[in-house]
């Protein structure tokens, strides 16, 4: 199958990394409340096309990953790592930019392949032509509601 995006992910040698699949897998995602926003199921450097010029991505890896959408295999996973962005990586911000609820989906086989999971239960999807996600996710709270009632 061909990849979404195949304009941008060509352009970089092992992308997607050879060691990624096809799977089925339950996932979490931040996204914004409504799934229709248009930035919930955009990877960031489609979202920010200008971000590729950052030190964040000038590795063919994290250029790679840009591209790519990513995930959580758990909830509280996602909501870790959504704090440690707002507060050791100092992305205050970060309602505006990836959201402010966690949305919960069935990623499968035909979706596209997923990186390995990492450390903290962190992959990135590179899609296949034709998928759209949205119909597969629910969301299914709010990550603000929880940081105010001290639940992370």
């Amino acid at each position: 199958m061909r990849f979404k995006y195949k304009e941008f992910i060509n352009l970089m040698p092992n992308c997607p990394p050879s060691d990624s699949q096809c799977k089925e897998i339950t996932t979490f995602r931040f996204v914004f409340e409504g799934l229709e926003h248009r930035n919930n199921f955009i990877p960031v450097l489609l979202i920010n096309p200008l971000r590729i010029n950052t030190a964040r991505f000038k590795k063919d890896a994290d250029k790679c990953a840009g591209y790519a959408l990513s995930f959580f295999n758990t909830l509280e996973n996602a909501k870790k790592r959504y704090f440690e962005l707002k507060y050791k990586r100092g992305l205050k911000n970060i309602d505006k930019i990836l959201g402010t609820h966690i949305a919960q989906g069935l990623i499968v086989e035909n979706d596209g392949v997923i990186s390995k999971v990492d450390k903290h239960g962190h992959f990135n999807l590179h899609e296949f032509e034709q998928v759209d996600l949205k119909s597969q996710f629910s969301v299914i709270c709010a990550i603000v509601e929880d940081e105010n009632n001290g639940n992370a």
